[in-house]
């Protein structure tokens, strides 16, 4: 398990929450960059603004940054929210807009792995799919 295709795909299996019969298997999202991401949920309270704070390592781990923020319905009002966002200064980042609530997500690239190392560069250890270095 954890192969298909010529180039593999990365699968783990886990224990079905709610059948003890059966397996979940999931895979890693892929893609040409290293990434990690932080998420959460914030309501606007003011008319005006909040400020999310992210945990305190993400400037020395990560760089280049894209937000999303989802409105989250709410029947109080009578047309869709807009939210708009601030770049992220200090570990923060600010949403403005009238009272509503949303999610929020931040994907930001690591800095410190390399993508595309010289294959004499590095030693390749493990086997099969479940290959690192």
């Amino acid at each position: 398990m954890g192969s298909t295709g010529p180039t593999g795909s990365k699968t783990f299996i886990i224990d079905h929450p709610l059948d003890n019969s059966k397996y979940l298997i999931h895979a890693c999202l892929e893609g040409p960059e290293a990434g990690v991401y932080y998420r959460g949920k914030a309501t606007i309270g003011n008319n005006e603004s909040i400020t999310i704070k992210l945990p305190d390592y993400v400037a020395p781990l990560a760089t280049n940054f894209s937000i999303q923020v989802t409105s989250i319905y709410s029947k109080e009002r009578s047309e869709p929210n807009l939210f708009e966002v601030s770049e992220i200064e200090n570990n923060e980042f600010t949403v403005y807009g009238n009272n509503g609530s949303f999610y929020w997500y931040v994907y930001g690239k690591r800095n410190d792995i390399l993508v595309e190392p010289d294959k004499k560069s590095i030693v390749v250890n493990g086997d099969g799919p479940y290959k690192w270095y």
